[in-house]
């Protein structure tokens, strides 16, 4: 792996697996339309003749062709590139779909074109739904209760179908809640939004009894997993699925974490709120990392307590 390319290289994600890929010495290609990332976190490196930066929508065929042919022989594609999360899918429902499931499409239509191998595809946990069983395991039902994990499942089974009909390298990466320090440092997680709440002096909400847990992973061990597929043997490349998780909590431990390190960081007291619970969301969320363990010995390296001090830090040096 040599030289990559990189769709949604400005976003959260897609800009820090960018940071990551140039420092290795790589050739990078970032393709993003900006519609909701900058490239401002790879500004350090704008001057590095390795990378080349994109301004292209995945939904226009002709255009990510011209930028991948002007580029030259790419060894792996990582399709990061999505109308990200619940709430702006719902809010831009046909813009999901077009950019999503669509957009996919297209990418892997033109990436079989030029004869790139290998395509990398950032999925979701959404795409389980509510658990049956836990922890969910690659093998759990697919039932996605929301328009964004309907869209994550479709660009999955357009990747094993280009696995099975023509052969690509392909493998769908299931992330849980990613946090850390990245672009969207502030981004409306429950980690950095209660980091965030904290340092301004203002109180953490918790609906329900704030036994709800969900597993969370830091962006950095979701790069390193995303990396580790492109250079992974042909043979795990076979259209399958892997969860990327981290460490599973629930959300009072989480924001007991979060007051324990701004008070060491600031010595600000922060109070916990208990409200009443909201409906449709899963009590409990652990997803079981054991796939990528035993075929790749990937191990998340961040712990929660670690993320959020990284976090406090981050956002204290910002001031």
């Amino acid at each position: 792996m040599e030289r990559v390319a990189v769709t949604g290289g400005a976003g959260y994600i897609g800009s820090v697996l960018v940071s990551r890929l140039l420092d290795q010495g790589l050739g990078v290609l970032s393709l993003d339309n900006l519609r909701r990332g900058d490239y401002s976190f790879l500004e350090r490196y704008k001057e590095n003749p390795l990378l080349e930066l994109g301004i292209v929508d995945i939904r226009r065929t002709g255009q990510v062709e011209e930028a991948l042919r002007a580029f030259g022989d790419v060894d792996v594609v990582f399709h990061l590139a999505a109308i990200p999360g619940l709430q702006l899918c719902d809010e831009f429902p046909e813009e999901a779909v077009a950019v999503n499931v669509l957009g996919t499409y297209y990418l892997l239509e033109t990436v079989r074109k030029l004869g790139i191998p290998r395509v990398v595809f950032a999925s979701s946990a959404a795409v389980y739904g509510f658990p049956i069983r836990l922890p969910i395991n690659e093998e759990h039902p697919l039932r996605p209760v929301n328009l964004y994990g309907v869209t994550k499942l479709a660009g999955e089974k357009l990747l094993s179908a280009s696995f099975e009909i023509y052969g690509l390298e392909t493998v769908s990466l299931r992330f849980a809640n990613v946090y850390g320090v990245g672009l969207y440092t502030h981004y409306d997680t429950v980690i950095p939004r209660f980091v965030k709440l904290a340092l301004e002096g203002n109180p953490l909400t918790i609906y329900g009894d704030g036994k709800s847990s969900r597993n969370y992973v830091h962006v950095s061990d979701v790069v390193e997993a995303v990396q580790l597929f492109g250079k992974a043997d042909v043979r795990l490349l076979n259209g399958e699925a892997f969860n990327i998780g981290g460490e599973t909590m629930i959300v009072a431990e989480v924001a007991g974490t979060v007051v324990d390190e701004v008070y060491k960081a600031t010595r600000k007291n922060t109070e916990i709120i208990y409200l009443p619970p909201r409906s449709g969301e899963a009590k409990e969320f652990d997803c079981s990392t054991d796939k990528i363990r035993g075929k790749l010995g990937f191990l998340p390296r961040w712990t929660v307590r670690d993320g959020v001090k990284q976090l406090v830090d981050y956002h204290l040096r910002m001031e």
